[in-house]
Order: structure tokens, then C-alpha cells, then sequence
């Protein structure tokens, strides 16, 4: 986003307020269809398919079996940055992260290329979005029209943050990375053509400054994003950050190296730069809507695709529902937050069990130190509005499905990780922090468990070091008979 356009969107503000929009509040809730039914099968053991994951300190992708062996790999040009995706052409769609970036360096998840490949590791399609003005980063989210969707950190000055009402003490360096989402249609071999995005800083509320257009108390505009809404009342020390920073060089989820520490006002450049920290995406097609998963926000925002770029610059690209964290819109305390830095928000696909709600892996964090997967119905009513009472923050109050270890902290990854409903009603767990992948039944039974043995390329092991990293970002299952699948073994891979 340029200057120009981030003053624009603060000019856009006063309009807004007076419109209407699908998060808009009703006097009763009895118009709020029931949630879908949980009622169903319960799978006599584990969904049989292939598991697709990428290790964070690895450049290759691997396809297991149940047994755990690989029956496939690609060996690809870059460390993950971070989601892979098996396309059912056969292919990979594939994050890379651009290592050594002059600015997003140390950034969690950081990315800037993606890929297509084919079986054989050849390149079929090649797109970077890697400037210095921007970067893509964690996920994407293939669409049925061939185009792509993907997270983006907008670089913006600090003086710009500062006039839309960012409070300079959450700020310590010169810029400010908003949230964005791009779609991209692809140019083979490489390149696309930018066909629709959507810029946070458009639908952004203040109370730092009464003089500025975009003032209102977030709850009085709960579809807007407070801009400093991210904040917590459990303010992290100089020596949490460095051993956040530390655990994620560790596992690979960032660079390792030099950082911004030699100069102290920019220690924490990108932790505190990094506004949203969006980690995941979803579209819904039959609902022409996006989910992403907000992790500083501890909430999941839903937002409409069925907009133009214009559009979506204005109300009709405000948020249309938000949960996880009322406090962030001030209908709620901080106790009140049921997400604590989320990852890999979903719906559940139709002909599954719980089909229409929304899930993913609550990763816990201070204070919460385990993890859990939540379930859960967002009420609306029969025209796909997303409703809630006067002066009530968006339900639901309580979950669907929630799924705690015994022990509790049994389970736990407070970074990346993942969270997949297989069509036999099992849900597969990415615990990724640890690399382990579970499947539970609807019952919340293990009935399969696997710890990955795949760490770093082996070019990049430490001679004796026999304690290597596994984590990674995710895991996806897929059938036997998925078309991407079939695909490969049509092209010659080797798959049972």
C-alpha cells in the first residue's frame, strides 16, 4: 500500500460509519440457523491416505505413508515459507522463503516466493513477491479458478502508522508491516497478474487521537480493526523476546544470524513491526468468503471475497465476524479470549462431520501452556449474516468440539502446527513444534501417531549433533484415489 492509499483509507473512515454491513448487530438471535450436525460415524481406525509435509530447516517435501516411510519426495529451491499444498493436477504448490532478505529477515514466516512443481521437481510456475515494499508469507490458498490467494506484509512508514493512530510506545522501529491479502493469477512460466487485494489499514479504528476521522471506541465499530488492538496487558520482557527469538531461530521458523540487535531501539524491529501476524488462509466457495487466522489478535476474521479491490477498500470490506478474542474490540475481557495464538483456520469441508463449522489448532502460549483444537458454529442466519446481540461480542460462547490432552500439557506446540477433518470424521493434528501428526476419532481417541524423523538437509547437520529439528509448519492428508495422487503415479512416482 502506498501513502497516498493509506491516507485515502483513513479519509474513507467517516463514510463507513454510517453504513451498514453483514456484521451488523439485531435486536433477537432467533433468526440464527442451528449449528450443523455432529451426529455421525465413528471411524473404526485411522483414515488410510498419504501425509505431505516439509520439515522448516528442510529444502525437500515428503510424502509418507502410514507406516511412516516416504514414497515420494521433491527435493525444491528453497526452505519452506511456509504452507505446501498437493495440487490435483499432481503438483506442488509450494512457499519458499527468501533467505537473507534485507528487511523480513528475521520475521516469523517469512516467505516472498512461491512455486508450482511437477512430480519430477521441474518448475513449472515461478512467482516472487519479495520487494521491499512487501512480502508474501505463511500460507496460501489455491482458488477453483486457477488463481491463488496469499498473505502479504505491507510495509508502511512509521508516520503513516502514527496518523492512522498507532500508539508509538507498540512501535519501536521506523515502519510498520499491515496486513494484506493478495490473488494472483499466474503467468506460466513465471509471473501473474494481481486481479484483487485487500489491505487491512482500510478498516482501521483509533482511540489514541480524537482529532483524527478514523476515532471511534472499537466496540461502538466492532467490524473495524482497532490498530492497536493486538495489545496485552501481559507486556513481554526484553529477555522473553530474545528467548521467543532464540526458540524460533532454533526450529528454523526464522533465520538465524545477525539481527537488528546491534542498534537498541530496533532490537525487536520485526516482533514489534509485525502488526497482525496473519498465519493462515481459507476460502469458502459456496460463500464467496475468506477466513484467516489473526495469531497477535488471538482471533479468526472473516472477511468477503465477492468485492472488487475498490470495494474491499471500503465497508464492504470491513470484517464481517471475528472470534477468539472479544477483548480486541473491547465487548469482552482479557480473560474472555477462547484462541490464544490460533493457527490454521478452516471450514469443514461439505460430507464431513461437522461440515460448515469453522476449525484450528489453539496453540496456547503464557499462562496456557497447552494446546488444544476448537470447533465451532458462527451464528448467522438464513441470508449468511453473521449475527450478535446488542452490545455482545460474535459468538459462540461455547464450542462444538474441543479437544484437550489428558494431561493437558501433554499437548503442546506454542508455534505453527496445524489441523486437518478427514472424511471419516477423524481429525488429523499437526503438533508441529515437535514434528508429531495424530489422528483422533470422533471420540477423541488416538488411533494414530507418528513422530517425524526428517530434519535439516543433511548438508546442514551439525557433526554430532544427534538432538536435529523436525518441527514443521503442517501436515495434509490425502486418499489414495485424491486426483493428485493419481496423477503422480500416472507421471511414474513410485506410490503403492
Amino acid at each position: 500500500m502506498t501513502f497516498a492509499r493509506a491516507l485515502f483509507a483513513l479519509g474513507s473512515l467517516a463514510l463507513s460509519a454510517t453504513l451498514g454491513g453483514c456484521g451488523d448487530e439485531v435486536t433477537s438471535l432467533q433468526g440464527v440457523l442451528p449449528a450443523p450436525s455432529r451426529e455421525g460415524r465413528v471411524a473404526d481406525g485411522p483414515w488410510p491416505g498419504f501425509t505431505l509435509l516439509t520439515p522448516l530447516q528442510s529444502k525437500r517435501v515428503y510424502l509418507v505413508d502410514m507406516a511412516g516411510e516416504a514414497v515420494h519426495t521433491w527435493d525444491t529451491a528453497g526452505k519452506p515459507g511456509l504452507s505446501v499444498y498437493l495440487t490435483e493436477r499432481g503438483t506442488l504448490l509450494k512457499c519458499h522463503r527468501v533467505e537473507n532478505h534485507p528487511v523480513f529477515e528475521d520475521a516469523g514466516g517469512n516467505g516472498g516466493w512461491i512455486q508450482e512443481i511437477d512430480w519430477n521437481g521441474d518448475v513449472l510456475w515461478d512467482f516472487r513477491w519479495d520487494g521491499e515494499q512487501g512480502l508474501s508469507h505463511h500460507d496460501i490458498e489455491p482458488l477453483p479458478n486457477g488463481n491463488i490467494l496469499f498473505l502479504a506484509w505491507d510495509r508502511i512508514p512509521r508516520a503513516t502508522a502514527l496518523a492512522a493512530g498507532r500508539d508509538p510506545e507498540l512501535l519501536k522501529g521506523e515502519e510498520f508491516w499491515s496486513g494484506a491479502i493478495y490473488e494472483v493469477k499466474p503467468e506460466y512460466p513465471s509471473g501473474g497478474e494481481i486481479v484483487w487485494s485487500w489491505h487491512a489499514l482500510d478498516h482501521v479504528v483509533q482511540q489514541q487521537d480524537a482529532s483524527l476521522p478514523n476515532y471511534a471506541e472499537s466496540r461502538q465499530r466492532p467490524e473495524r480493526i482497532d490498530i492497536n488492538g493486538e495489545r496485552s496487558p501481559d507486556v513481554l520482557t526484553d529477555e522473553q523476546r530474545a528467548a521467543d527469538q532464540k526458540r524460533m531461530e532454533a526450529l528454523g521458523y526464522v533465520d538465524g544470524g545477525d539481527d537488528a540487535a546491534d542498534d537498541e531501539d530496533d532490537e525487536w524491529h520485526a516482533q514489534t513491526a509485525d502488526w497482525l501476524h496473519i498465519n493462515g488462509i481459507d476460502y469458502n466457495v459456496e460463500l464467496n468468503q475468506i477466513a484467516v487466522s489473526v495469531r497477535n489478535f488471538n482471533e479468526v476474521w472473516i472477511i468477503d471475497h465477492g468485492t472488487s479491490t475498490e470495494e474491499a477498500a471500503g465497508p464492504a470490506g470491513d470484517l464481517l465476524y471475528r472470534w477468539g478474542n472479544p477483548y480486541a474490540y473491547g465487548l469482552g475481557n482479557w480473560g474472555d479470549r477462547r484462541l490464544h495464538t490460533q493457527h490454521n483456520v478452516q471450514w469443514i469441508p461439505q460430507g464431513h462431520l461437522g461440515a460448515g463449522n469453522l476449525l484450528v489448532f489453539n496453540n496456547g502460549g503464557r499462562g496456557r501452556e497447552h494446546s488444544s483444537i476448537e470447533e465451532w458454529w458462527p451464528p448467522c442466519d438464513a441470508q449468511g449474516r453473521y449475527l450478535r446481540a446488542p452490545n455482545e461480542a460474535w459468538g459462540p460462547k461455547n464450542t462444538e468440539w474441543t479437544y484437550v490432552a489428558d494431561p493437558p500439557e501433554a499437548f503442546y506446540s506454542p508455534l505453527i502446527s496445524g489441523v486437518q477433518r478427514l472424511p471419516n470424521g477423524n481429525t488429523l493434528v499437526c503438533s508441529g513444534e515437535e514434528g508429531r501428526v495424530f489422528e483422533l476419532d470422533s471420540e477423541q481417541r488416538i488411533v494414530w501417531d507418528w513422530l517425524s524423523p526428517f530434519g535439516p538437509d543433511p548438508d546442514e547437520e551439525e557433526e554430532g549433533n544427534t538432538d536435529l529439528p523436525t518441527a514443521m509448519f503442517r501436515a495434509e492428508r490425502y486418499a489414495p484415489d485424491h486426483p493428485g495422487i493419481v496423477a503422480l503415479r500416472v507421471k511414474g512416482a513410485p506410490i503403492p
